[in-house]
């Protein structure tokens, strides 16, 4: 059985942060860090987000930590909905 961190991580990706990111995707684009912190006021992910980074390659998860761009993730919600739709 998998731990709940983990769980919130396979269950997601971030999507690449930055301005134009971060305002588009009312930052959510920190997928991870809002599954592990639901309550946590949107705009504090990009601040926590290289901590959770670390706490998962400290803890041999760093690959379970999947960080994608825009265009990429856009790309597997295409993948998806032509798969499953």
């Amino acid at each position: 059985q998998r731990d709940w961190p983990s769980l919130q991580a396979n269950a997601s990706c971030n999507v690449e942060g930055g301005w134009f990111n971060d305002w588009f995707t009312g930052h959510l684009n920190y997928q991870i860090e809002h599954h592990l912190f639901p309550t946590m006021p949107r705009h504090n992910y990009h601040k926590v987000a290289p901590l959770v980074k670390d706490l998962f390659v400290k803890n041999n998860m760093g690959e379970q930590y999947v960080c994608k761009s825009l265009l990429g993730a856009f790309s597997d919600i295409v993948s998806s909905l032509e798969r499953y739709g």
